[in-house]
Order: structure tokens, then C-alpha cells, then sequence
């Protein structure tokens, strides 16, 4: 009986191949997007903690300045008459710029060169000489072999570069190196200069920017000893960590970029899992009077239970083989994507744990959205079941509007905020809670759904049914009959769409304020700064030092300001260097730039600064609980300066607002030594255009590697990054739409089953196929609309509480709604929605009027 019975399920899957086929691209989709999250987030991870242990592998110890800088020549000697230590290696480093066959840069991560200085009898890395041999003197180079592959480099070749910061260089390849995992970095090169000559040409004529460690003995206890003594003896203007702590800490600045993809990729398991539970609701109806003939024939409800549960086992097992490949394919995607992003990805790592997590989470998802459906099935009365009238037409109870409600607003009001690291400078948790928060907003979505999508379905009826009569009215009664199943067809497109459009809002909100400010702050006719650079990159992309004297001397040049960025850890952020120490010249800068200050006027904020205080990004007051008048406590590699608050800032145009502005004296005090980033140039009235020109032409014939930005180009600039970066979530979110859309097919697909017999009556009747057809389209067509306008205005209503929310910690934002792209998309997931109705009305057309009449 038992195997008999289980094959009930069976052949019911194979007589229904349509509906498992569809319930099964749910799972399909929604595992893919996972897994190929999971691949990517692995990748990434793997990319990093490879290099790190490739070039430090053997070592014990690393020493690092806190908050950039350079360990001193002091340092390094404490470091090596320490007891237990062995031997040291140190290094310089920087970025160069590849130029091509004509002296022009090469754009993207494809141009950068991330050079490392040392002497090869003191490397800090471990690497093989692979061909050629080891530099010596001058400009010779040793470059990775994955990167020398690929841009058929080898030894006795010369690679024309763009040193930051000192000018144009030719390079003489003189070995080609591997690390010993044999990673690349993601397309971006690394190569290796003699110590004296990289000093030379990166200007850094002192310190080191690491010195790696091997002490006498590898037992971890010794280690760990010598790694306390260090710390004690050199202080916490520098750490001293091990490799794997090192790798900890790249893990941790990861962090924020992984919990957004996860964020988005269950965004699409989400909907998947609403495509099920309307999959099997409609199963569980369309079998209603089979499920009442077992019954009365002495089936138990275990055994129906079992039977909806068998079904789910199957094609959620058979939809995650087939998530896992397509998931495959969307990880090179995401890869490709995040190089383009400029993240130094290496090739598609696959690890077991990530296909266990997408496998698990495609059969409890599956298994999960048929529970329900199977325990309703289960408790069917036997003979209502074979009569057919078994809760086919179920009503909504209020008391889900208001459970609805309740798990709504505490997202809507406070899930941006938390999102945004609130009150506690982007830690984890607070990131974690804002992801809580928002799933249970979703699911408040979902629960008010049909008190939301069935008014809107209603308004929209009343047009169809004077354009369409009667298909638009068999189509609003197939609709409203069942308003639970209809509103969860709906509402996983709700989702996806309102997804987008708080997604859209962000990035027109922060797009739109940058350019607000801009506009408003910008005092200075352009910017110059290296290519790739920029206030966020801190460190890595300084430029000449005689940069600015060099344009200041140009005829034209009234004004020439420069800017000096780090990043480092501030009071008050989560991770390492997540904050940002801008150096400014307090003398020239209130020129160049109108920022908006708060607690003093900008010429008493500037006079601050130049006596040693500082001026707070608004964040990072707030989530260190700061305010003018306090004092912030700030340490790097060069010393330790408490720093009064003179003044906060109200920009977005100079970092996040995790950022402190210091006199770049004060800067130098605390970090060391360091170069300028970008640099701000006023003309003299009428001679922008002729400055323009000139300056454009040093940059060219000394110092190729540089740009210069216009307030309008900067603004296009940062438009160009912005819509890399949430383009990439809009793809992810698409996936979440096109999930919603089989719903739709799905829904329509087995409600003609459900409705074989009306459709056989009234083709009996006299109605023609063509208003069979037209009733499905004009259903599916107010589905899709309902759940575009619902969608559009739920994440309306949460881009404008959480913009609203986020006052403090991003300053100035203020809300924008891209009606253009919204619309866009919304109409674009209507018509798809429409066109996916297209099967299932052929399919009913062709129904035959005997056999449907006859249908059980």
C-alpha cells in the first residue's frame, strides 16, 4: 500500500509535467543565485587569504603601521635585537600605471601595477624565481607569471609605467616570479623594484610599510611571546600580528560587501520559496478530489502529508542539481563583475561548504513552502474533497494585516538605519539587524498582501472590463475568487520591484546629493588626481610631490590646494581602516572648497584646524558620541595626538562621513609622512580655460599617470562608480523578478487545470478561443499590474523613511525617486508578466469541449 501510494505522487508529476517543471525553475533560480553569491564571496576570501599566506607563508610575524604610515628605521632595529627573533624582511610599496605602446595610460585594473621595493637578500615574501633572475639595481623589475602570461611579458622586456608618485619609468623585466599557490590577483599585476631605486621613484626615501618576521623557533607559544614583546616595546602606533591574523583583518574589511550579497541573493531565495508555497497551493486544489478519493479508500493523513512532501523532495532535489550548475555560471558572471568593480579577484574558487549551504537551503526552502500546503491537504474532510469544495475559495483574515503591519514598521522606520551601521560606526551586528529587520519587513508584505494588491486589483478591473467586457470580467473573477493565492502570486513580484526601488532611491539619493554638493562646495575650477584614485583610496595612489608647485607656477593660477588622504581606524568604526584622515592646508583650502560645518563658521573651523584641532565627518561624531568641544584621541604609526573637535562636517563629497579633517602638520604627527592625493586648482577670473589647457599638458609630458577632473567630470566620475556598484545588485535583484514572473506562469498554468471544467462550459456555451485566451491574458496582465503598483509604492515608502532616517550618518542626503528607471522596470515586469501568460491561455484554447466537461 505504502509504495503504491508514494507512486500517486509520481505519477502525478508526470501527468503534470508543466507544473513541476515550473515549481522547479523557482528552486532552479533561487539556488543558483545563492550559490553563485556563495561561490563569489568564497572567491574573494580565497583570493586574499591565498596571497597573504603565498607571501607569508613561512613567516612568523608581520609588523604594519596602524592606520598607514611606515614603520621607522628605529622600529626595525627594536624589532631585530628582540630575543626569539630570527631573521627580518621589509618592504616599500605603491601603484604604478601601465602605459601603452604611445605613452597613454591604460585604464581599469588591467593598468595597475602594485610594485613592491626590498632587497632580495631581505624579501619579507616568500616567492620562486620561476626564469630570468632576482633585480639588483636600478630600474629593473620581476613580475608575477600569471600577469606576465597574460599580457605576454617575459624576461628582456621593458614595461613603460606611471610611477605614483614621481613620473613616467621604463621598467626592464629581469624575472618573471610565482607565488607558491600559483595565485594571480585578479588581472591586477604585481611586480618587485630594487629597494634603492623604488625609494627613488615612489618617494619614500624612509621607513618600511611592512617587515615580516621569523623567529627562532615556529612553536606557537614562543611566537606568541615575541609577538606580546613586540607589541609592548613598539606600541600601538604600529601591530604586530601573525599571517592568519592578517587574513582575519582582510576578512573583516570584507565583511560589509559579503552581508550585502548574501542580503540580495536570498532577496531571490526569498521569492523562490513564495513560487513553491503558491506551487503546492495550487496542487494540493487541483488534487483536492483525488486527495478525497484516497481517503475514503483509507489513506491517513500522514500518508497524504507525505505524499505533497515526496513531491517536494523531488523537485527540489532535482531543481538544486540544476541551481548548482546554472549557479556555476552566474559565479563567473559576479566574478567578471567584481573585477570591473576594480576588486582584485582571482579565478572561481568552489569550495564543498558552498554547494552543502545552496543544496540545504534549495530542499528546506522547498521542503518549507510545501509544508503548509501538505498539511492542509492532510486535513481535508474526505467527502467534501471528492465533491470538490474543500476551502477552494479561502478569505483573508484581518488579523493578517494587522501581524502584517507589526513586522512592517519597524523595518520601514529603522531598517536603513541600522543598515548604515547607526549609532555604532558599521559594525556587523548593527548590519545583521538592519537584515532582520528587513526580511521581516517582507514578510509583513507578504502578509498584507491581499488587503494591498486586491483594492489595486479592483481600480484596475473597472477599465479592463469597459475595454474587454467579458474576458476582462472572467478574468477579475478568476482573480478574486482565490485572494490568498492571487496576492502570493503578486507579492513575490511586489518584493522584487520594491527591492529595486529602494535600491534606486539609494543610489539617486546619494548620486543626487554629491551633485547638490558639489555644485554648492566646490570652489575650484578642477581636481587633479591620479587615475583609479580618489579621496577613498587613501594611500595607494599619492602623487609627486611637485605636482602642486608645478601647476601653481602655470600662468592662470590663482589658487593651488592640496589633499592628503589615509585610511586608518578612527574612535568609533568597526574593523580595521574603515575610517579616513584627510590632511588639508587650512591656509588655502576654505578657497577651494564651501563645505557646510556645524558648531563654527568654516573661517573658525579652518583656524582650528591649523592650531591642531580637527573637524569630524558627522558619522563618525555620531557614532562615537562626539560633538565641538570634545576631544578625539588619534594614533598612528607616527605618534598619539588628542585632537579637539572644532567643528563637524555636513559633506559627502569627502568620504562616508566616517572621516576626520586635520591640518596635514597635525596628519603628519600622527600617521608619518606622506604625499598628496588630489589637488585643487582656482584660476584667476578669465583664465580657466587657458589654465585648463596648460595644466592638461604638464600632466601629459610629465606625469601620465594623472588626471584632471572638472566639477562636472567628477560628478560623471563618481555617477560611473555608483552605477557599477548597484548595478551589480540589480542584477542579483533581477533574478528575484524573473523568479516572481514564473510565479505568474505558474499560477496561470494550473488555474487552467483548476478551471478545465468552466473553460469546457463556457466553450460549450458559444465563447470562442480567443476569449478563453484574452481572460487568461487580461488575469495575468492584473496580476502583473497590481504587483508592479504595489511594489513601486511599498519601496517608495521605504526609500523615503529610510532616507529620511539617514540624516546624521550620511549629511545633507535627501531623498530622490528615479521615476524614469522605476517606470522602466516596472513596465518592463509587466509585459514579461503578460507575455508569460501567453502558454497557458494557448494551452486552454485548445482544450477540448467533451474532455473538459468531463474533467475530474
Amino acid at each position: 500500500m505504502i509504495a503504491s501510494f508514494n507512486g500517486v505522487a509520481l505519477r502525478g508529476m508526470r501527468t503534470h509535467k508543466l507544473r513541476s517543471v515550473l515549481t522547479g525553475l523557482g528552486v532552479v533560480l533561487g539556488v543558483g543565485m545563492v550559490f553563485a553569491v556563495l561561490v563569489l564571496v568564497g572567491t574573494i576570501h580565497q583570493t586574499f587569504t591565498q596571497l597573504i599566506d603565498s607571501a607569508y607563508g613561512t613567516r612568523s610575524l608581520i609588523v604594519s603601521p596602524r592606520g598607514g604610515g611606515t614603520v621607522s628605521r628605529q622600529a626595525l632595529a627594536t624589532i631585530r635585537s628582540t630575543p626569539g627573533v630570527k631573521s627580518t624582511g621589509q618592504s616599500i610599496g605603491g601603484s604604478f600605471i601601465r602605459l601603452d605602446g604611445r605613452g597613454r595610460p591604460i585604464h581599469g585594473s588591467a593598468g595597475i601595477m602594485w610594485m613592491a621595493g626590498f632587497n632580495s637578500g631581505e624579501s619579507p615574501y616568500d616567492f620562486q624565481m620561476l626564469s630570468g633572475r632576482p633585480m639588483r639595481s636600478g630600474p629593473e623589475v620581476v613580475l608575477e607569471k600569471n600577469w606576465a602570461r597574460e599580457h605576454h611579458l617575459r624576461v628582456g622586456d621593458v614595461v613603460r609605467a606611471a610611477a605614483s608618485p614621481t613620473g613616467t619609468v621604463s621598467l626592464h623585466v629581469v624575472g618573471i616570479f610565482g607565488l607558491s599557490s600559483g595565485l594571480g590577483f585578479g588581472g591586477q599585476g604585481l611586480a618587485g623594484l630594487p629597494l634603492p631605486y623604488a625609494r627613488h621613484v615612489m618617494n619614500q626615501p624612509h621607513g618600511w610599510m611592512d617587515v615580516s618576521i621569523t623567529t627562532t623557533s615556529k612553536d606557537e607559544s614562543t611566537v606568541e611571546s615575541v609577538r606580546r614583546r613586540l607589541q609592548r616595546e613598539l606600541g600601538n602606533g604600529v601591530r604586530v600580528q601573525s599571517p592568519s591574523g592578517l587574513e582575519d583583518q582582510a576578512t573583516s574589511q570584507l565583511k560589509a560587501l559579503n552581508i550585502v550579497l548574501y542580503f540580495f541573493s536570498g532577496v531571490a531565495l526569498f521569492v523562490g520559496g513564495f513560487l513553491i508555497l503558491n506551487s503546492f497551493n495550487m496542487t494540493v486544489l487541483q488534487r483536492i478530489r483525488e486527495i478525497g478519493t484516497l481517503r475514503t479508500l483509507g489513506a491517513t493523513r500522514r500518508m497524504i502529508v507525505g505524499s505533497v512532501l515526496l513531491e517536494a523532495v523531488l523537485v527540489g532535489a532535482a531543481g538544486t542539481v540544476l541551481g548548482l550548475g546554472l549557479g556555476f555560471v552566474l559565479a563567473h558572471g559576479l566574478v567578471a563583475a567584481m573585477r570591473g568593480l576594480g576588486m582584485p579577484v582571482s579565478g572561481v574558487s568552489i569550495g564543498a561548504s558552498s554547494a552543502i549551504v545552496a543544496v540545504v537551503l534549495g530542499l528546506t526552502v522547498t521542503v518549507a513552502g510545501a509544508l503548509r500546503p501538505a498539511r492542509r491537504a492532510g486535513r481535508l474532510e474526505p467527502i467534501r474533497a471528492v465533491l470538490g469544495d474543500a476551502g477552494a475559495r479561502e478569505r483573508p483574515d484581518w488579523r493578517r494585516a494587522a501581524i502584517g503591519l507589526a513586522l512592517f514598521a519597524p523595518g520601514c522606520i529603522f531598517g536603513g538605519r541600522f543598515w548604515m551601521g547607526g549609532g555604532s560606526g558599521g559594525s556587523t551586528l548593527s548590519a545583521m539587524l538592519g537584515i532582520g529587520m528587513t526580511l521581516a519587513l517582507f514578510a509583513g508584505i507578504v502578509l498584507a498582501a491581499p488587503f494591498l494588491i486586491m483594492p489595486v486589483l479592483r481600480l484596475l478591473a473597472a477599465p479592463l472590463r469597459r475595454i474587454s467586457p467579458t474576458g476582462g470580467r472572467l478574468a477579475f473573477d478568476s482573480a478574486s475568487g482565490n485572494p490568498l493565492r492571487t496576492a502570493a502570486t503578486a507579492a513575490a513580484l511586489t518584493i522584487g520591484l520594491s527591492v529595486f526601488v529602494v535600491n534606486s532611491v539609494f543610489s539617486a539619493s546619494f548620486l543626487g546629493t554629491v551633485r547638490d554638493q558639489v555644485d554648492r562646495s566646490f570652489a575650484r575650477d578642477f581636481t587633479v588626481q591620479s587615475i583609479g584614485g580618489g579621496v577613498e583610496t587613501g594611500e595607494a595612489f599619492q602623487l609627486a610631490p611637485s605636482v602642486a608647485d608645478e601647476i601653481g607656477r602655470l600662468p592662470g593660477a590663482r589658487v593651488v590646494s592640496s589633499l592628503r588622504t589615509r585610511l586608518v581606524e578612527l574612535p568609533g568604526t568597526h574593523g580595521a581602516s574603515n575610517g579616513l584622515a584627510i590632511g588639508i592646508e587650512p591656509r588655502t583650502f576654505g578657497a577651494v572648497d564651501k563645505s557646510e560645518y556645524s558648531g563654527a563658521s568654516a573661517r573658525a573651523a579652518l583656524a582650528g584646524v591649523a592650531r591642531g584641532g580637527a573637524i569630524l565627518g558627522a558619522a563618525l561624531a555620531s557614532a562615537d558620541d562626539l560633538h565641538v568641544g570634545s576631544t578625539i584621541t588619534l594614533r598612528g604609526a607616527a605618534g598619539t595626538v588628542r585632537a579637539p573637535v572644532v567643528a563637524l562636517l555636513h559633506s559627502v563629497t569627502l568620504g562616508t562621513g566616517l572621516t576626520v579633517e586635520l591640518s596635514q602638520a597635525t596628519q603628519e604627527a600622527i600617521y608619518g609622512p606622506m604625499n598628496d592625493t588630489q589637488v585643487f586648482v582656482k584660476a584667476q577670473p578669465g583664465q580657466a580655460k587657458a589654465l585648463e589647457a596648460r595644466t592638461q599638458a604638464l600632466l601629459e609630458r610629465r606625469y601620465p599617470n594623472l588626471e584632471m577632473l572638472s566639477s562636472v567630470d567628477l560628478k560623471h566620475h563618481i555617477q560611473h562608480q555608483m552605477d557599477q556598484q548597484f548595478g551589480l545588485f540589480n542584477a542579483i535583484i533581477f533574478v528575484a523578478v524573473l523568479v516572481s514572473l514564473l510565479g505568474v506562469i505558474n499560477t496561470l498554468a494550473m488555474s487552467v487545470l483548476e478551471r478545465t471544467r468552466d473553460i469546457g462550459v463556457l466553450r460549450a456555451l458559444g465563447s470562442s478561443r480567443w476569449l478563453v485566451r484574452s481572460s487568461l491574458l487580461d488575469e495575468s496582465l492584473l496580476i502583473t499590474l497590481a504587483g508592479a503598483i504595489v511594489g513601486v509604492a511599498a519601496g517608495l515608502v521605504i526609500g523615503v523613511a529610510w532616507i529620511a532616517g539617514l540624516g546624521d550618518l550620511i549629511p545633507g542626503i535627501s531623498f530622490r525617486f528615479p521615476l524614469g528607471a522605476t517606470l522602466l522596470v516596472a513596465a518592463v515586469a509587466v509585459i514579461l508578466g503578460s507575455l508569460a501568460a501567453v502558454l497557458p491561455a494557448r494551452r486552454a484554447a485548445r482544450i477540448d469541449v467533451i474532455r473538459a466537461l468531463t474533467y475530474e
